[in-house]
């Protein structure tokens, strides 16, 4: 019976993607990363879903895409550019917990969620040069996060950077031991489910709509986004509990 290439499930408001290919170090063949779509997008659309959280099975977190079915198909598949533009589209706060190698597409991943966790054992990396490639998200996302000169020396020499280094470069927010990884996960997801999700929402909204924007634009579109959010049930809810001196009941509404 074949294993299923991504897992998904939602428990407690929290919807959890897990890459599931631990005999290949979790590498994305293009049914796995149209599986990765489709997750991403089915947690956008649950509305019982406040948070998601992204993990692999294993040693390691991902090493990007499936270089022997790469090998045999050529351009013809889509590549990571449907996970990155799916990351983007939700506007719920997204948690990628990776250990162990975390390259290519799966540095991507973990790139573009909001909240990233790397255990000690990780090291990422885009060694596209090695194989005679080049990197999506490298140049798209890894050279608009820090100095392009570093970029553009970890994407020519291949080199892997330790958790270390990324936690310098403000590429993770936080490092743990290995096996604290899920407990700090864990420990975030609950800090998050105890603020307004619809409130969290726009936020993320407001950032990720507004920073090609000039900043007098900037700043009436985050205007815009806030008038709404005011509509809401939550809003209300929120400032009568402060008002109240007792802690806010959310309904995501």
């Amino acid at each position: 019976m074949q294993q299923n290439k991504i897992l998904y499930s939602v428990s407690d408001r929290v919807a959890t993607i897990t890459l599931n290919r631990p005999e290949v170090k979790n590498a994305l063949d293009q049914e796995a990363l149209d599986s990765l779509v489709a997750a991403i997008e089915k947690s956008r659309l649950d509305d019982a879903v406040w948070v998601l959280v992204i993990n692999g099975t294993g040693p390691d977190f991902c090493p990007g895409q499936d270089v022997k079915e790469l090998s045999t198909t050529g351009n013809k598949g889509d590549y990571f550019e449907p996970v990155f533009m799916a990351l983007k589209s939700i506007y719920k706060p997204v948690i990628c917990a990776a250990r162990g190698l975390c390259l290519a597409g799966g540095a991507g991943i973990a790139m573009g969620a909001d909240i990233r966790i790397l255990s000690e054992t990780a090291r990422m990396g885009w060694p596209h040069a090695k194989i005679g490639l080049c990197s999506i998200g490298g140049p798209s996302t890894l050279a608009r996060m820090i100095p392009v000169n570093i970029a553009l020396e970890y994407m020519f020499t291949g080199d892997l950077m330790p958790a270390s280094r990324a936690l310098q470069l403000n590429l993770t927010n936080h490092v743990v031991a290995d096996v604290d990884l899920e407990k700090k996960t864990s420990e975030l997801v609950a800090k998050l489910l105890a603020n307004a999700p619809l409130s969290i929402s726009a936020t993320k909204k407001s950032v990720l709509t507004t920073q090609h924007l000039p900043y007098a634009d900037a700043v009436s579109e985050a205007h815009v986004i806030l008038n709404e959010l005011m509509k809401s049930a939550d809003a209300k809810e929120g400032m009568l509990a402060f008002v109240e001196k007792r802690r806010p009941i959310w309904t995501r509404n």
